[in-house]
Formats: structure tokens, sequence, C-alpha cells
């Protein structure tokens, strides 16, 4: 995955589950989008699981 902001990967998540939502994705593109919305998925959670990390790191070496 080419290198994506969150906010990036969340609105092409959001895009691509419109579109599951509203059936405008092919059956012929089914498959590649529903692995794409697994993989922003995972990458977003990561980030968010990261960035969390990073904020209680920083918390703590305050002493907050």
């Amino acid at each position: 995955m080419k290198k994506l902001s969150y906010e990036e990967a969340a609105a092409e998540l959001e895009q691509i589950l419109q579109d599951l939502k509203s059936d405008r994705i092919s059956i012929d593109k089914l498959a590649e989008k529903v692995e794409r919305a697994g993989k922003l998925a995972t990458y977003c959670s990561e980030k968010l699981r990261a960035t969390e990390e990073q904020i209680n790191g920083i918390i703590e070496k305050l002493g907050l």
C-alpha cells in the first residue's frame, strides 16, 4: 500500500463502503474492493493504535 495518511485511508474506506451499500460496485470488482477495504481497515486500526501508544508515552514522560 502506498503511503497514505490516516484521513486518506479512512476516506477511501468510507467511499468503498458507500459504494457497496449502494450497489455501485460491479461483481467483477467486488472481491478486489472488499480486499482493499480490509487492508484499509487494518491500516487505520494500526495507525490509531500506534498514535495512542505514542500519546500515552508522551503523557507518561510529562507525568500527567
